[in-house]
This record gives C-alpha cells, sequence and structure tokens, in this order.
C-alpha cells in the first residue's frame, strides 16, 4: 500500500475531515470554448483561455457574522462540467454536499465576478467525487453515498428517487466513497464504476439496474465504448476487460503490469491508458479493439500514470505524477515533450483552443497552457 494508496487516503481525508481547507488534493480541470475551469480545492476558477486571465470564481455562499459560526468549509475537486445554455454544474465535496447551478451571464458586481446560484441541491448524504453526466435534460450525478442522483437540469430537483447502486447488493460492502468516476452513457443505458469492484448498467427508461458485475479489484476510473460498441473498464486487478453492454457479459483483453488507475480513452479502433506500479513507475498501452491486440509493447515510466492521455492528432501525451509530460508516437517511442520544474500532476490534461491545458498540485500555479510543441503560452495565476 505504498504511494498510491496514499494519494487516495490524501484525497478521502480532505474530504472526510474538511475541517481544513489547505489539504491538497488533484484538481478538477475541464474547457468548454474558450473558457477553462480549474477546481482548486478552495475555489472554481473560470480562465480566458486566449490571456490565461481570470473571467470569475466560486466558492460556495458567502458567510458572515454569527451565521459563519460551525459552517463546514467548501472544498472544489470535481471537474465543473456545462450544459448546452452555458450554465455551470458545480460541486462542493466538502461536508456541506451542495451541488451548485451557477450562471456566468449574472454577475452582479464586475469588480469581484462572481456567477449567481441558478440552483443548489443539497439532499445527499455522501461527498462529490465523480463529476456528473449530462443524458438529455437530466444530470446523473454519482454520490459516495452509493447512489446516482438524477436531477433536472433546469432546477436541480430530482426527477425521481435516487438509484441505489451499492446498498441492494448484499454480497457487496456497503461503505462510503466509492463512487469516484463519471458514468458513461449510449442513450439506452448509464454505466457506473465503483470503487466496490464493480460495473452497473442501469436502463434510462425505467431506471433499473440491468446487470452488474464483479471485476475483482478497485475501479477508480470510468467506462468507456469503443468503436466496436463494447464496452471496456479498466481495474486494480491489472486487466482491461471487455464487456457486452446489454448483457453485461464480460472477458479480459489485456493484462496489465500494475493497476489501472484512470479511465482509458478512445481514439478510433485504438485505447489508451495507463497503470501504476507500486516502487517501480507505470506503463502505458495502447490497445486495438479491431485486431484484438496490442499495437506496441508498453511503454515504461519512471513514475506512476494516474491521470488518462489525451490524444492529440501526431501523438498521444502522457502525464506521470512526476509532473513531466511525454508524447508517444504511433509504434510506441516516447519523447519528452514538456518538464516541469516544480509540482505534481494527477489531473487529466484537456486541449482547447490550440492549447494544451495541465492543472498541477505543489506548484507555483494551478494551471498552465503549452503550444503544440510542448512551449509554455502562460500560467495561472500569471506570472509563474
Amino acid at each position: 500500500m505504498k504511494k498510491i494508496l496514499l494519494i487516495s487516503v490524501l484525497l478521502l481525508a480532505a474530504v472526510l475531515l474538511s475541517g481544513c481547507t489547505g489539504s491538497t488534493t488533484w484538481f478538477g480541470l475541464s474547457a468548454v470554448g474558450d473558457v477553462a475551469y480549474v477546481a482548486n480545492n478552495s475555489a472554481v476558477h473560470a480562465i480566458d483561455l486566449k490571456t490565461g486571465n481570470e473571467l470569475w470564481t466560486f466558492s460556495g455562499e458567502a458567510s458572515s457574522g454569527i451565521f459563519s459560526f460551525g459552517k463546514s468549509p467548501k472544498l472544489f475537486v470535481v471537474a465543473p462540467i456545462v450544459t448546452a445554455d452555458g450554465t455551470v454544474i458545480i460541486a462542493n465535496s466538502g461536508n456541506d454536499h451542495d451541488m451548485y447551478a451557477v450562471n456566468p451571464k449574472d454577475i452582479a458586481d464586475p469588480q469581484k465576478p462572481i456567477p449567481a446560484i441558478v440552483w443548489k441541491f443539497v439532499d445527499v448524504k455522501g461527498h462529490w467525487i465523480a463529476a456528473p453526466l449530462i443524458v438529455g435534460d437530466h444530470l446523473f450525478a454519482p454520490n459516495a453515498d452509493g447512489k446516482i442522483y438524477v436531477l433536472d437540469l433546469k432546477d436541480g430537483q430530482s426527477v425521481k428517487k435516487a438509484i441505489k447502486i451499492i446498498e441492494p447488493f448484499k454480497d457487496v460492502p456497503s461503505k462510503p466513497e466509492r463512487l469516484w468516476s463519471q458514468p458513461v452513457s449510449d442513450g439506452k443505458r448509464l454505466y457506473v464504476t465503483s470503487l466496490d469492484h464493480s460495473v452497473f448498467a442501469i436502463d434510462l427508461a425505467t431506471y433499473d439496474i440491468v446487470w452488474h458485475e464483479d471485476l475483482g479489484g478497485a475501479i477508480p476510473g470510468g467506462a468507456v465504448l469503443g468503436s466496436d460498441g463494447m464496452l471496456y473498464v479498466g481495474s486494480y486487478a491489472k486487466q482491461l476487460e471487455r464487456f457486452d453492454p446489454a448483457t453485461g457479459k464480460h472477458e479480459s483483453v489485456l493484462k496489465t503490469n500494475g493497476w489501472i488507475w484512470g479511465t482509458p480513452v478512445v481514439d478510433g479502433d485504438n485505447l489508451y491508458f495507463g497503470d501504476i506500479v507500486s516502487g517501480v513507475g507505470g506503463y502505458f498501452y495502447s490497445y486495438n479493439t479491431k485486431t484484438g491486440k496490442s499495437n506496441f509493447e508498453p511503454v515504461k515510466f519512471e513514475s506512476e500514470i494516474t491521470a488518462s492521455p489525451l490524444v492529440l492528432p501526431d501523438h498521444v501525451l502522457v502525464v506521470t505524477e512526476s509532473g513531466n509530460i511525454y508524447a508517444i508516437d504511433a509504434t510506441g517511442a516516447k519523447t519528452s515533450w514538456f518538464e516541469v520544474t516544480k509540482g505534481k500532476a494527477y489531473t487529466t490534461p484537456v486541449f482547447a483552443n490550440d492549447s494544451v491545458l495541465v492543472s498541477y498540485i505543489e506548484a507555483d500555479y494551478y494551471l498552465i497552457a503549452l503550444d503544440k510543441d510542448g512551449h509554455k503560452k502562460w500560467t495561472f495565476p500569471a506570472g509563474k
């Protein structure tokens, strides 16, 4: 139980014991259009991708006077998501369990830009760790209490009673902090992974659980749908599993050297993902769903790979725990693309507005924007 489990403990400690907002976990990162969003524990920042300047910040409702006594501090670690009309969904992973929808177009004070709250949902008992998923007019939000909450995007109210994920199965420990990853959907079913070794399929028409399978290892990452229509999931069982989405029938298609932490990334017929080998580092894999074979031998790294890779037209970028970024070509050749001077990277990088965005902890900045050659364009905060 070495470094990666320590990472897990740090996150859970910050979430469960969030009496101190100075705790540092990995940050949440996303981007839509010309705006990047980074959740850096204490707040969510919206950043102009062209300039690196802050557009607004959100840290929950302001508390003052005697009414602030005893209030739980906020903790923002979940990557914000944006609806079709521009509303931003923000989850507070602290003990208040708030989920907000904010309107960036509604800012009362331009000198202190804070988006107005459209709605707030608080009827949960666990922490928000996984990002929610938008399907149609509904928001499917996994919570650490073992349930999926189905909310109406317009007002944040529950569409129906929450879907129990962990609790119905007596052979699966019903413990908190188990749903860590954003679900995926094919329009018919919702697929959810759990640290309790499980993969679930939920019928979107009835909200019933269609099937449930145990992989024998924790699944901190999410599932992905391949170009062949099959569902792929990696886990701590050191295997990449292929599922029939309709039945849940599955088989191992690739054995790995270590634990698979992140969600595999799909690019055509190829799947890309990394793993963690305690005391050694990590390996990067490229699996072809059409041939059923690896495209090249696993590429070894000096540091663990917890983030999902980023696929670009000419190469795939791999960010390691050490903070360095490497480019992998179609043959599996590895070259250094960006070397960080300070900081660690646990968050999946994002490509937006011709920039590669990488979030760092224990660094002088929360976010760096790099050009297509790995050169710095700007950092947030600026001047670092």
